[in-house]
């Protein structure tokens, strides 16, 4: 019984904590007396501002809340410990409500129901009319530094300096350095330490396998290997960054990393390059197009081409086109099966 006390007092300390932090100019005391949580303030007289402002910032505070078994929350101006000059209450439901209601309004908000459900299949539909009436050609450059970054991120999760430019070209250091692998370990425990303390577990996760594959990558793989896979991340990073620009549309990262716009262009941008690749190489695979032979610079006669380099490599055309398709496939039921868990999740919270 002590025990549950002391968590309840802990809970509530948290909860103020936050309070204090949103709203400094007011003196606010947190107290939990089940099943009520009391908010006393030194205002003398309602303001329904600052009573909004309150009910809106508490929602915030969901990991404390959730450990206390509160159905009211009162709220007090004090004059002094004893003297009550006025109270409201409000309903612990109502508060939530609120907090759904006003999300569901938000085009911005991770929590808006309805953008969840149909921003990802719009943009695909959107995506395949582009690709089917040949407009999406306009987005070309676009998917050509993709292609780039593509290359980027295997040479940086690979300690290796790599500048990705938007004209189809990315200059690359063969040599590791030891600058480029400290800066992204550092960025990667910068992301996992904000995700630690907003409790946003999934950015922590990212963090993780970020430093695991980094050191992976730049400890393990040799010059050969990291050539080979260098020529592979190109057309890859097509599918897999595509795909994480879909996926990241979901994902409410710590507030320094939030991208709350920029998530939409973000998704169009994945959407469309997923399906202009996707469909490519199931071209390729029916014979209805080429393998794409040399580079963008300097036509299909350059040997230093990311085909040709997998094909030095000892690929056959067949494993090449199957790989791209493996990897595509891959790629499309991942976004399949978290889109569907998001949405059996949402409709189970309505």
């Amino acid at each position: 019984m002590l025990a549950m006390s002391s968590d309840f007092e802990v809970a509530a300390a948290i909860i103020q904590h936050q309070l204090t932090e949103a709203f400094p100019k007011i003196a606010l005391t947190v107290k939990f007396v089940a099943p009520t949580l009391q908010l006393r303030t030194t205002l003398e007289k309602p303001d329904a501002q600052v009573i909004r402002s309150l009910l809106r910032i508490l929602p915030q505070c969901n990991e404390a809340l959730n450990r206390l078994p509160i159905e009211t929350i009162n709220i007090y101006g004090m004059r002094d410990h004893r003297t009550i000059l006025w109270k409201q209450s409000v309903p612990m439901r109502q508060v939530f409500d609120r907090k759904a209601a006003q999300q569901n309004r938000d085009p911005f908000s991770f929590h808006n129901q309805s953008i969840n459900q149909w921003a990802l299949p719009i943009a695909f539909l959107l995506s395949i009319v582009l690709h089917w009436i040949g407009i999406d050609a306009l987005l070309l450059g676009m998917r050509i530094w993709i292609h780039e970054f593509g290359h980027a991120v295997v040479a940086w999760f690979s300690g290796r300096q790599a500048t990705p430019l938007p004209f189809g070209w990315t200059n690359v250091n063969p040599d590791r350095s030891w600058i480029v692998y400290l800066c992204f370990f550092t960025l990667w425990n910068l992301l996992f330490y904000t995700g630690w303390k907003e409790q946003k577990r999934f950015a922590m996760g990212i963090a993780t396998i970020a430093v695991l594959c980094q050191f992976c990558m730049t400890w393990f793989l040799s010059q050969d290997q990291f050539e080979m896979w260098l020529a592979f991340g190109g057309v890859g990073g097509e599918f897999y960054l595509s795909t994480l620009l879909v996926l990241g549309f979901y994902v409410p990262l710590p507030d320094r990393w939030r991208w709350d716009f920029w998530r939409y262009p973000a998704l169009l941008m994945g959407a469309s390059t997923f399906v202009n690749t996707f469909s490519f190489w199931h071209q390729v695979k029916r014979g209805l197009a080429d393998i794409p032979w040399g580079s963008m610079l300097n036509g299909s006669g350059d040997a230093g081409g990311d085909m040709n380099q997998l094909r030095d490599f000892g690929w056959s055309d067949l494993h090449i086109i199957h790989s791209y398709i493996a990897i595509g496939q891959i790629c499309f039921w991942l976004m399949v099966v978290v889109y569907g868990l998001r949405v059996v999740k949402w409709r189970r919270s309505v």
